[in-house]
């Protein structure tokens, strides 16, 4: 608990951050060349599942990032 009784901010691992960024752009990257390759199938999967092991925290930074870069 905080000094007025407000929750702990949620924990951000860094490296996880950056695991999510890194599957982000691969699964835009696949989605460019061809959107019914099994490439993009595998980069989707492996993405929703990192996501699915982040904390909110985590996804919103991750998502921030990407979309400050363009993906």
């Amino acid at each position: 608990m905080g000094l007025f009784g407000g929750r702990k901010p949620e924990p951000v691992r860094r490296d996880q951050v950056m695991k999510l960024i890194n599957l982000g752009m691969k699964e835009t990257d696949a989605a460019d060349r061809d959107i019914d390759s099994p490439e993009f199938d595998t980069a989707k999967a492996a993405f929703e599942t990192a996501l699915g092991k982040a904390t909110p925290a985590e996804k919103a930074a991750a998502i921030d990032a990407l979309r400050r870069h363009g993906y």
